[in-house]
């Protein structure tokens, strides 16, 4: 749920808002819009890690009708934007409160109650991703079509106000051990067993690095880059997917339900990639999304028949299902439980800043050079590369030296 509450700030909403919005403001035009997402979203990436120690501080508890009422004013204040000043503060919160802190905190919470069924958890988490790349932006096309865009933006504020302020107060708890439980909801403590003796993953530590040493990591890095591509290139398609599927020959009315289909496939891939990171190796999986995303490139540079979009939006789904969950769970399951607000929304804030620059490349190919080519080629080899050094990015040792 908190994932789907995201809605309003995640790119695939507000793509659907802008030409309607740039309509109504004449001093506004699509470079001035996309440079405001831009801004919004880089601005977004660089104050996320700042809240993340927060977060491990005081918890979902609090933060999730904070955020909440913060995002539903956003809502409010963009319903009213008629300048240019005005739509770069509000994107500005719509990614700050929407994109980034209601991700960090569904996540948060996942990697804080579970351990041994953390994957699955994840895996239910993107389902409510999926869901809402497969029903808001239809629903947001037909509100604004039947009312406006400043009623559609008013509804979004009135849907967070009413159902996800005071309920996640009322039924949150941040820390199973604060209710007399541990991890997967279990009375009794988990055994503290050799590594190869435990049931639990060898892929799960219960050790708890700082931000500090996960940054020096390479692994982390390694993680980060296939986070932060497939940002880039998701968003980039997602902004500019009406204009690559009718250059061959999708109806005008049918990329939205593309997406919802891509977002279909995402489900089940979910569930499926969050059974399977109990048994495969997350670089493993990872790897394997970074190479369907890049296939999925290769067939937009040579799709010439509008059927060839149900494939590509197979492939993308496949895939968004994959790094959602496992991309994901994988920051906890490798640097512990303690310091995860930190150390997630670190990489969390380099995947935020990958979505903002996601839609440059096909902007300034189709301005200057005249076609989507040029930047669907680096779509295609930006996650190859991140695909092959992934499998390289085995699961980290922290190496604790003592001081005396």
């Amino acid at each position: 749920m908190t994932i789907y509450m995201s809605s309003p700030g995640q790119s695939h909403s507000i793509g659907v808002f802008r030409a309607d919005m740039i309509a109504s403001m004449e001093t506004i035009q699509d470079t001035d819009y996309m440079l405001a997402y831009m801004f919004a979203t880089i601005f977004s990436g660089l104050a996320i890690p700042l809240v993340g120690p927060y977060v491990d501080r005081y918890g979902a508890r609090f933060f999730l009708p904070l955020t909440s009422v913060c995002l539903a004013a956003t809502c409010v204040l963009m319903s009213h934007v008629q300048h240019l000043s005005t739509l770069y503060i509000g994107l500005s919160l719509l990614r700050i409160f929407g994109q980034g802190l209601m991700c960090l905190l569904g996540a948060w919470l996942v990697g804080e109650w579970f351990e041994q069924r953390r994957g699955f958890a994840m895996g239910v988490i993107g389902i409510g991703g999926a869901l809402s790349v497969a029903t808001v932006p239809i629903a947001n096309a037909w509100l604004i079509e039947n009312t406006s865009w400043q009623d559609t933006w008013i509804t979004h504020a009135w849907v967070l106000g009413l159902c996800f302020v005071i309920p996640p107060y009322l039924l949150v708890r941040n820390r199973p051990e604060s209710e007399g439980l541990f991890p997967d909801c279990q009375f009794d403590a988990p055994q503290t067993l050799p590594e190869e003796e435990t049931k639990y993953s060898p892929h799960i530590t219960r050790d708890n690095w700082e931000r500090r040493e996960a940054l020096r990591d390479t692994t982390f890095w390694k993680l980060v880059l296939c986070w932060a591509s497939t940002s880039l290139v998701g968003t980039g398609i997602v902004i500019y997917q009406k204009t690559i599927f009718q250059s061959v020959g999708v109806p005008d009315n049918k990329p939205y339900y593309v997406l919802a289909l891509q977002a279909c496939v995402a489900i089940g891939t979910c569930l499926t990639a969050g059974h399977l990171t109990t048994r495969i190796q997350a670089r493993y999986l990872m790897a394997t999304a970074m190479f369907l995303l890049s296939g999925a490139m290769l067939l937009l540079l040579t799709m010439t028949t509008p059927w060839m979009a149900i494939v590509v939006a197979i492939l993308l789904g496949t895939q968004g299902g994959i790094i959602r969950t496992v991309g994901s769970v994988v920051w906890v399951n490798y640097y512990g439980r303690k310091n995860q607000g930190a150390i997630s929304g670190s990489a969390l804030s380099l995947a935020v800043i990958g979505s903002a620059l996601g839609p440059l490349p096909l902007a300034m190919s189709s301005d200057y050079l005249g076609s989507t080519v040029p930047a669907l080629t680096g779509f295609f080899i930006l996650p190859l590369v991140a695909g092959l050094l992934v499998l390289t990015a085995k699961p980290p040792k922290r190496t604790i030296v003592s001081e005396t």
